[in-house]
């Protein structure tokens, strides 16, 4: 017989088992797993596709209005994404002693698409909403009155292919005349 601190020979015909290779063959299995998990865990979401258009809303001074703000963002999102919309607001004050029809106007820096809709809000009541091509919708201002207007822009889904990845600014200019009685 061997000494007590030598290994023992496995008796003939029997199978040999190596604890180190099974632990060295475990740790790489188990090591792999984790690394397949994590790498699963931080694979980037599938993107949707759609490009978003860039659009920016300012709305200019006028001498028988008071316009607040002017000259400033008044989106407060910038980006427009087909079937979803982008809306900003507006106070508009009638500086004169008179009623007056105040008739909002886009200017256009870059390529507005006319597929882009609008749509135009002022105390819970619809005043336009349509193609930003048709947009010049009259509103009534008695003497000294405020009001303010939202703005809502939208850009329809079954259209997104004219919206996507476009860039514009849009101006809101104002005319005024006197109201009828």
């Amino acid at each position: 017989m061997g000494s007590c601190c030598e290994p023992m020979a496995a008796p003939r015909g029997q199978p040999t088992v190596n604890v180190s290779t099974i632990s060295r063959v475990s740790g790489l299995l188990v090591g792999l797993s984790l690394a397949l998990v994590a790498l699963a865990g931080a694979r980037v979401p599938a993107g949707t596709g759609e490009v978003p258009a860039s659009a920016s809303l300012k709305a200019e001074p006028s001498v028988q209005l008071g316009i607040t703000p002017v000259g400033r963002e008044l989106l407060s999102e910038r980006r427009l994404a087909p079937g979803e919309s982008v809306s900003g607001l507006v106070q508009v004050s009638n500086l004169t002693g008179a009623s007056l029809l105040a008739t909002p106007r886009f200017t256009v820096g870059g390529e507005a698409p006319a597929a882009l809709q609008v749509a135009l809000l002022s105390g819970g009541r619809t005043l336009y909403n349509g193609s930003i091509t048709d947009f010049h919708p009259p509103v009534r201002l008695r003497a000294r009155q405020k009001r303010a207007l939202r703005f809502r822009l939208s850009a329809p889904r079954a259209r997104a292919s004219e919206i996507q990845g476009r860039s514009f600014d849009l101006g809101i200019r104002w005319s005024t005349k006197r109201a009828g009685r």
